[in-house]
């Protein structure tokens, strides 16, 4: 060997070592240098002699694992289970996996050995001297592979001393004994001896887990499985052809077409022959897929139609696959119209799909609803039936499978088959996945009698050519079928959405905090921080209840009469170090998860609820932002400062109290501020202080173009079983917006702060434009109601709503603004140095130049990474230091993260945020439809789109887009529900009977075919009422009954009078703006006084609107009469009533919904919608229009 020593390296080997076929050149002999080294740590906390700092492999370890490339393939499944620890992963089996497998291994691979949690290391075995080999092979057959396992085995065992078991795992026959023994004899080692062990995988199950059953059952699944398929393939090979039964027309043809082989594919995608992108599916449509091609240069390439199981050819949605294009005559065309011409925009696809939910079961569409050709209509999502054919292709081959789990249940056939046969020995059954998209899958399982009634989550391990479904295998159970809380983990499940604790090892990084021992503020902190506890009055508002909190507010007044308003945010930053344990975790999970009655936290509570939350009455520490401002100026901002302090709150108050404080309310018992009469002055000046600031800051944003947008938040009342009992609406009081105001103003002087001092590396917030066909719908409904929607800026936009709100009824501006909320574009992480333009950091909506994620580390990893990069960058200010403003000295950080691992990082968080959102919309529509199973509602819908049977309607409470059939299968038509049947549908006529006409201009009428005479008429913008219902399905979510009431309705009068004195904000501005009292040295309003003003308000909104509902649903049952005009009268002026107790009230500018005392059809334009006199006089938008 020839050695060159340099620091380390103890050798070089040259060595003829690979041979590699080519297309070229038959044969290429490779020459490969192998630098060695004697230096190498062993990962070991067992070692005292590698010089390694943190070694992973864990002390207490019962043994230690090596896999050889084989087991590590194909158990892949076994060794990502987080009990799996202490795993020795050699760059020598890692590099043969890699050139046997694809890129997705790879960072499947990486994820074992650089995740910390797994205790498990990466050994370098090519360059350690003492077991490098030099007869080793890139293309080693098994055998080879065995004899490094071995080697490193052996190695490891003397060089810990034999102090723990060392198991070399090999794809071995178990039963072969002497080969084993063999290999012990070859490392010097007794084959009784039980230090070191070479088993199979079988073996290894058997002897250390056989008591965990998720490994036993997994690994006995994945065997099954195995079993199964390669049966399959030797009955193949034998029989020389597929058997008939699944092929097609019995001539000896596969079912699927062959897929090509790497080869193929990559030099076809060379020529130009095939493309290259990820398959999309509808999860309204399974059958019909999308591929967005990603070939170089092809970016701006439409979308390639992909229909049908036998053209999809075995993907599955998110593989990446090639597909040929058919010639231009064989293309065919989607049913959804919003899919043609669309670009090759995967990302934007995929979250327009996850902005739209759709609750209606594929029973209640498509399969039920057909025109006299038999051709079917599905209307969800705007789907009209097209004529227009797009590009369309075949899927040839599939580069890589897109791994996930699957959450299923048993089809209903084989579970009652396994009902009446508890003794089959049959291994084989079908079940039916949770997710739409994914076709029946077969499943090889012993214990199917386990399964039945139950939720289980399924892996697929492949798709055979002869076979019309792939083959699964069972991972684990989740629970019975139905239960809440089994539902609510499934959807957890398909989300990808982990519910594992933290591990033992991340708790062990956790400060002590007990009675004998509580966790104070560290002396050397209060040195290196800005002491606010006793020179600012700090409050937090929050939710009641919440235990998590992130923020907290102050004011100070300072001597030369400007303010000091700060925003202070835990400092989760100094508990969670970079690179910890707890940090990886916390990386991992991305964010905290909101699911109804339960929460899945990022951080473990004893930072989350105590440590890290600024609760009152304690001292805490905090990064702040604190402004000087000049209330003489309309609060201009003349200063900015950064940097780590330590709050005491003194007031933990939630939205609805510190609301009360500021209307000068009594509060209720429980309520009470403590301090007295003169705290509660000073803390109620506080925030009509911070009001100010916020509605001024938000006019500012507003007069550049910010989008005000809305989506109704469900609270749900549960039972002790969590079952629903109720249903309501989020209501918005005008302090939610005063601090969402200041959080926003925070994030981005923050994002400002980060991008000059990092203007490559900051982490910001971006919100790109809306695509312009995404207001199509929007553009048909303005034009309806004779609207004029400027889509072409976001200010352009924000006016047009204003102008909207101006002439619009609340219920109609609710849909419009839910409508415009829906048609924006997802914000997303990005780093600022990966945007080609500056421009590409813009917050549309918020109209914001830079813009981050910054108060509320408790619950976004996002935020934490934040937090480093704004320490960082106070660190490298070059500005002087004032007061004691210095950081802590642990603050001082490498920036952050390498760039390539921050780039990672914001991937995995914008996918960890899109999951968890889809994950909580898809838990809210779970209890929703759970309670409309047991509790039909009535609701005001509005008329969004009219379709050729039927019309797409918008429910602002819920959110919801739901089509409603005006006709049956048949062609009969649906009249709406008069009385109080339980009919789902209202009277039905034959066909032959009326005449169903649709306008182009948005409009149907049903009219009796012989006189003429129109029964029913529905524009766009039309309000109307629904009656919503569920259904319980077994394999799937429950589905929703839609059913068309008329206004006479009793369950419509019932809502009304139900909501009589509710008053609905769907959309609420800031309200406060101060009046020049307030300004520190001047007089305050009197306290007695806004008390008056506060209890003639309640009287105003809870009697005077209640007898408005009640006397709205009188008119409805006179509006043929004589008297319609004097309730009109009346109505008119008990509203007018409201706005004079308005008028009192010194309040600037309050919206109010009133849905709820309006009734249907033409009732709602009779209804409250003003004057501009009233309006201009109390500077509210609320109007009321007079009778004559």
């Amino acid at each position: 060997m020839n050695q060159e020593i340099t620091r380390g390296w103890l050798g070089r080997q040259v060595a003829r070592r690979f041979k590699a076929r080519k297309r070229s050149k038959p044969i290429v002999i490779l020459i490969q240098e192998v630098y060695l080294r004697d230096d190498i740590p062993c990962g070991s906390s067992l070692c005292r002699s590698c010089v390694q700092e943190s070694p992973p492999l864990p002390a207490d370890a019962s043994h230690y694992l090596i896999l050889d490339a084989n087991t590590l393939i194909q158990f892949m499944e076994i060794w990502e289970l987080p009990q799996i620890t202490g795993v020795i992963y050699l760059s020598s089996v890692i590099k043969e996996v890699l050139n046997r497998m694809n890129q997705h291994y790879y960072r499947k691979l990486r994820s074992l050995f650089t995740d910390r949690r797994r205790q498990s290391t990466f050994f370098d075995d090519e360059h350690f001297i003492y077991t490098w080999s030099l007869n080793s092979d890139q293309t080693a057959n098994a055998t080879q592979s065995g004899k490094r396992v071995e080697a490193v085995a052996g190695w490891f065992y003397e060089h810990l001393g034999g102090s723990t078991q060392i198991v070399a795992l090999q794809s071995l026959d178990g039963s072969d004994e002497n080969l084993v023994k063999n290999q012990l004899s070859r490392l010097s080692i007794s084959d009784e001896c039980r230090a070191l062990q070479v088993l199979t995988v079988d073996e290894y199950i058997k002897e250390y887990w056989h008591h965990d059953t998720s490994v036993s059952d997994l690994f006995s699944s994945l065997m099954q499985s195995r079993a199964e398929s390669l049966e399959a393939r030797k009955l193949r090979k034998e029989a020389g052809q597929a058997d008939i039964s699944v092929r097609r027309g019995g001539k000896g043809a596969y079912l699927y077409k062959e897929h090509l082989s790497v080869n193929s594919i990559d030099a076809e995608v060379a020529d130009g022959l095939l493309r290259v992108g990820v398959f999309h599916v509808d999860k309204h449509e399974p059958l019909e897929g999308f591929i967005y091609p990603s070939n170089k240069g092809e970016a701006s390439m439409l979308a390639i139609f992909v229909p049908g199981r036998l053209l999809q050819n075995r993907a599955l949605p998110g593989d990446l696959v090639a597909v040929r294009m058919l010639e231009s005559k064989l293309w065919q065309a989607p049913k959804k119209a919003s899919q043609r011409g669309r670009k090759a925009d995967s990302k934007t696809i995929t979250e327009q799909e996850l902005k739209l939910p759709y609750l209606i079961d594929e029973e209640d569409g498509p399969s039920h609803m057909a025109d006299k050709n038999g051709k079917l209509i599905d209307d969800v999502q705007d789907t009209v039936l097209v004529e227009e054919a797009v590009p369309t292709g075949v899927v040839v081959g599939i580069l890589q499978r897109f791994q996930r789990d699957y959450v299923a249940c048993l089809a209903q056939e084989d579970e009652d088959s396994l009902t009446q046969s508890l003794s089959s020995r049959r291994e084989n059954f079908l079940c039916v996945p949770m997710d739409r998209r994914i076709p029946m899958v077969r499943l090889n399982t012993r214990f199917a009698e386990r399964l039945v009634g139950q939720r289980f989550v399924i892996r697929i391990d492949g798709w055979d050519q002869d076979s019309r479904v792939p083959n699964g295998h069972f991972v684990r159970l989740l629970g019975p079928l139905g239960d809440l809380n089994t539902e609510t983990t499934a959807l957890m499940v398909e989300n990808g959405i982990s519910d594992s604790p933290f591990s033992t090892a991340s708790q062990q990084e956790l400060p002590e905090d007990t009675s004998q021992n509580p966790w104070t503020v560290p002396e050397e902190e209060m040195s290196y921080r800005r002491d606010l506890r006793y020179t600012h009055r700090t409050c937090s508002i929050d939710p009641p209840g919440s235990k998590d909190v992130d923020d907290a507010l102050s004011v100070r007044r300072l001597p030369n009469g400007l303010l000091e308003i700060g925003v202070h945010i835990a400092d989760v930053s100094y508990f969670v170090r970079q690179d910890s344990l707890l940090d990886l975790e916390a990386r991992a999970k991305g964010n905290t998860v909101y699911m109804v009655g339960k929460t899945l936290h990022m951080l473990p509570s004893i930072l989350s609820e105590n440590l890290c939350s600024l609760k009152g009455g304690v001292d805490r520490l905090a990064v702040s932002v604190v402004w000087t401002v000049d209330p003489e100026t309309d609060f201009e901002i003349l200063d900015v400062w950064f940097g780590r302090t330590i709050v005491h709150s003194r007031h933990q108050l939630f939205y609805a109290q510190a609301q009360a404080i500021v209307d000068g309310q009594n509060l209720p018992p429980g309520w009470e501020i403590t301090g007295g009469r003169e705290e509660l002055a000073g803390l109620e000046s506080d925030l009509l202080i911070l009001a100010s600031f916020s509605q001024i800051r938000r006019d500012m944003r507003k007069a550049n173009g910010a989008v005000e947008l809305i989506s109704s938040e469900l609270r749900f009342e549960t039972a002790a079983n969590k079952e629903p009992v109720g249903v309501e609406t989020k209501q918005e009081l005008p302090m939610n917006w005063i601090v969402a105001e200041l959080m926003i103003l925070a994030n981005s002087c923050v994002g400002t702060k980060i991008y000059r001092s990092f203007p490559s590396a900051a982490l910001l917030r971006r919100h790109a434009p809306p695509r312009l066909d995404s207001f199509s719908l929007l553009l048909e409904c303005c034009a309806a109601r004779g609207f004029t929607l400027d889509t072409s800026s976001n200010k352009a936009l924000a006016d047009s709503l204003d102008r909207m709100r101006d002439s619009s009824d609340p219920v109609v501006e609710n849909a419009f603004r839910a409508l415009v909320t829906r048609a924006m574009s997802e914000a997303e992480y990005c780093i600022a140095g990966e945007q080609s333009d500056p421009s590409g950091v813009y917050h549309y909506g918020l109209a914001l130049e830079f813009y981050t994620h910054f108060t509320s580390p408790i619950r976004r990893y996002a935020d934490i990474l934040v937090h480093r990069m704004l320490l960082a960058a106070c660190q490298e200010s070059s500005e002087p230091l004032k007061n004691n403003e210095k950081a802590t000295p642990s603050a001082i950080l490498n920036l952050v993260l390498p760039s390539q691992e921050l780039h990672e990082v914001v991937e995995h968080l914008n996918e960890r945020h899109r999951s968890s959102k889809r994950a909580q919309k898809e838990c809210d529509e779970l209890y929703l439809l759970m309670f409309l199973q047991k509790h039909a509602k009535a609701e005001n819908a509005v008329v969004i789109k009219i379709l050729p049977k039927g019309m797409n309607v918008f429910v602002p409470k819920y959110d919801l887009r739901v089509p409603v059939y005006l006709q049956d299968k048949k062609g009969s038509v649906i009249l709406p529900a008069e009385g109080d049947s339980d009919s789902e549908t209202g009277e039905v006529l034959d066909q032959a009977n009326v005449h169903v006409i649709v306008k182009q201009h948005g409009s149907m009428k049903i009219n009796l075919s012989r006189s003429g005479e129109t029964l029913c008429e529905y524009k766009l913008m039309d309000s109307i009422w629904v009656q919503l219902r569920a259904d319980g399905s077994r394999a799937h979510a429950p589905k929703l009954r839609v059913r068309l009431l008329s206004p006479a309705h009793p369950a419509a009068k019932a809502s009304v009078v139900e909501s009589a004195g509710k008053v609905h904000r769907g959309f609420v501005s800031l309200v406060y703006r101060l009046p020049r009292q307030i300004i520190p040295g001047k007089r305050k309003p009197g306290r007695e006084d806004k008390k008056q003003i506060s209890q003639d308000k309640k009287k105003s909104l809870q009697d005077i609107v209640k007898e408005f509902a009640v006397e709205q649903s009188r008119l409805s049952e006179a509006r043929e009469h004589e008297g319609s005009d004097a309730l009109k009268r009346k109505a008119a002026a008990s509203v007018y009533e409201v706005t004079e107790d308005f008028k009192r009230r010194k309040v600037a500018s309050v919206y109010l919904d009133m849905e709820c005392v309006c009734s249907s059809g033409q009732q709602q334009e009779d209804a409250v919608v003003g004057t501009d006199s009233v309006a201009a006089k109390i500077g509210s938008r609320f109007q009321v229009q007079r009778y004559s």
